[in-house]
């Protein structure tokens, strides 16, 4: 039956590329090593490598065990670490899930103060976007998540932690760059090509907003990661719509920053964990926290 030694020994594989590379970095030998491999292809029913004269590759089916022996080998490393922070009463580890704004903003201000409070805990960070944040809480490969709505919480207990502006960036270079102030009018921006995030939930309401003021636009392009679409503002090719903390990503002597109005359209930031989970006590310590100090 599988387990976990042959997950580590079929991932060691997977890296090294050669069965001889794979033996050399586990200190075993080279047949039995290629001999356990073809025992997981027969007992799995299914060919995992494509054997080369030189490198071996993987299959489809290859690939996929990959993937799950990665996350499968990474949630028992966590949970040996936790267990073993649990009995000595060292300070623990928090895995937190953000997406790219909210890690920029919200965290870095809530762990500055956490820290200072509690300095003997560490922390991993992974940063997605909310789909696959969601995916790694389901899975407990992350114990919380900081997350910007529409998100589905039906699962999760949620707290609202922050509430940010939406506003749009524009190249120094564009005409609305020079009125004065820090706002602009939505309907100020409908006729410049845009780019808006590509989860479908805020491309829809972000469609919205323009169906309501009754303005034509058009999208030039969507983004999962604001740090790839900024060049193309500095350009001048498109305006971006973004949460405010686009400001800590941006150059403000080659980017403008306004907050939208006319109407204000405002995001809610979320701290969320999956609902009746037992958290190792680093974790729950900061959910507590993160609560009383943003005030939810």
């Amino acid at each position: 039956m599988m387990d976990l030694k042959d997950l580590q020994y079929f991932l060691a594989v997977a890296q090294a590329g050669t069965i001889t590379g794979a033996a050399a970095k586990l200190c075993m030998a080279q047949p039995p090593l290629s001999r356990q491999m073809k025992e997981l292809e027969e007992e799995l029913g299914t060919t995992l490598f494509i054997r080369g004269k030189r490198h071996i590759r993987l299959t489809e089916e290859g690939i996929f065990l990959r993937q799950q022996a990665e996350e499968i080998l990474s949630l028992m490393e966590k949970t040996r670490g936790q267990l073993s922070r649990m009995g000595t009463g060292a300070g623990g580890l928090i895995s937190i899930g953000v997406t790219e704004s909210c890690g920029a903003g919200v965290l870095s201000d809530i762990m500055e103060r956490f820290h200072s409070d509690f300095p003997g805990i560490r922390y991993n960070i992974w940063c997605g976007n909310g789909d696959e944040i969601n995916d790694k809480l389901d899975k407990g490969l992350v114990d919380l998540g900081i997350v910007r709505e529409p998100f589905r919480t039906e699962k999760y207990e949620s707290a609202l932690i922050k509430t940010e502006s939406w506003t749009a960036l524009l190249s120094r270079e564009h005409p609305m760059a020079e009125q004065p102030g820090d706002t602009i009018l939505l309907s100020d921006i409908a006729g410049s090509p845009l780019i808006i995030p590509s989860r479908p939930p805020l491309q829809e309401e972000i469609r919205g907003w323009f169906h309501r003021i009754e303005r034509e636009h058009t999208i030039l392009c969507t983004y999962n990661t604001l740090s790839c679409i900024v060049p193309l503002v500095e350009r001048n090719v498109a305006v971006a719509i973004c949460p405010e903390a686009v400001r800590y990503f941006t150059d403000r002597q080659r980017l403008v920053c306004r907050r939208l109005t006319e109407p204000e359209h405002v995001s809610r930031l979320l701290l969320v964990r999956r609902r009746n989970q037992l958290m190792p006590a680093a974790a729950g310590c900061f959910w507590d926290f993160a609560r009383d100090y943003c005030g939810s």
